[in-house]
């Protein structure tokens, strides 16, 4: 029996975590050939290779090594990569997942070549088309011919922009899969007690995570304010921040001075980024994949930006909007931080979590896949 061609495209972070699930499903599967490329777009050893080692990722098949770019530049590295793999390789179907530049340049290359795209984590929305983010997300919904939505609400969104739903399937979240997965390996890895005794505070002191990498929350502009909201908001719960290596570079030239009882911590990997979730009072994040990890376990997330993509959690109350300006991160941080808001938040993501009953997202995914694409 002849075998399907499928490549799995893959560049960050978010990307390896969400994918583990379902990497080893489709290498297994006797019908289908696996060919996982990966981009590069994340390209230290910190921000990638360690998730690979961790999870128990094999080695990509194809590294297009593209590195940190401007997005044209970036974008149009990985067009010329996806379209070369296409050709050696015999592609005949895409999967991609997500909305990074890996992303779009992986599903139109493939689109332009008639190589039908299946796009993971279709239809989710910020509404705000300044985000190179969201435009990524549009432009690949709407160059699919497959669309796995992560819940209803997506679902909802391609419809309304006039996809077929013969095209749409609910198959959940696998970064709800991974953290779930994976937490019990992360108890006991000692990086928060660590940190906080380097920042003087006995080992058991209530903590907050922070991380900000996205675009409009590193710009000259919007950082500065950022982080002395941070600061203000460490003097009563101190923070553990892994620090992006493009928010770093900032952090220097700007020359922002950052709080005693904030701790800059390097990039970390994804056990040790799950023992900060799993013991944190909160996290601070404007990363999305980082927001479903955190309910994943449990934890309550402050969001810092105007809007997410991730909005169910929002409506059911395990997750806040905080915004980035300092006066707000301070004043709906302390808010959401009194221990009733934040007892009442943990309650609602287990709440939600028995609503949806979710779980399995790689194993739908598998089928979505193959009842589409080998019936």
């Amino acid at each position: 029996m002849s075998k399907k061609t499928i490549c799995t495209v893959l560049g960050t972070r978010p990307e390896i975590i969400k994918l583990a699930p379902l990497i080893p499903l489709l290498d297994e599967h006797p019908r289908f050939h696996q060919v996982l490329l990966h981009t590069g777009q994340h390209y230290s050893f910190a921000m990638d290779a360690v998730f690979f080692a961790e999870l128990g990722l094999r080695r990509a098949d194809v590294q297009l090594s593209v590195g940190s770019s401007s997005h044209a530049v970036q974008t149009a590295a990985i067009l010329t990569g996806v379209e070369q793999a296409i050709s050696t390789h015999g592609i005949e179907l895409m999967l991609v997942l997500g909305d990074t530049n890996s992303t779009l340049g992986a599903a139109l290359a493939a689109a332009k070549l008639s190589v039908p795209v299946v796009h993971i984590e279709a239809g989710c929305r910020s509404f705000v088309r300044s985000m190179p983010e969201e435009i990524n997300r549009v432009l690949v919904d709407h160059s699919a011919a497959q669309l796995l939505a992560p819940n209803e609400a997506a679902r909802r969104q391609l419809t309304h922009e006039g996809i077929d739903e013969a095209d749409i399937t609910v198959v959940g979240s696998t970064a709800i899969d991974a953290a779930r997965a994976f937490a019990a390996r992360a108890v006991g890895r000692s990086i928060a007690t660590d940190s906080l005794l380097q920042l003087g505070l006995p080992s058991d002191t209530p903590f907050l995570v922070c991380t900000v990498h996205r675009a409009e929350n590193t710009r000259p502009e919007v950082l500065p304010g950022l982080v002395r909201g941070l600061n203000r908001l460490a003097d009563q719960h101190p923070i553990l921040w892994p620090v992006h290596p493009r928010t770093q570079r900032l952090l220097v030239e700007l020359q922002l001075p950052i709080s005693p009882r904030v701790k800059l911590l390097p990039p970390v990997g994804y056990l040790d980024m799950l023992a900060l979730l799993l013991g944190a009072q909160a996290l601070c994040t404007d990363s999305g994949g980082l927001q479903e990890e955190s309910y994943a376990l449990g934890t309550p997330v402050l969001i810092l930006r105007n809007e997410t993509e991730w909005s169910y959690l929002v409506d059911a109350g395990c997750a806040t909007l905080l915004g980035n300006r300092e006066d707000d991160v301070v004043s709906r941080g302390l808010q959401s931080l009194a221990p009733s808001e934040n007892q009442r938040m943990r309650l609602a993501a287990q709440m939600l979590t028995k609503q949806l009953q979710d779980g399995g997202a790689a194993q739908r995914i598998l089928q979505a896949v193959v009842k589409r694409w080998l019936s």
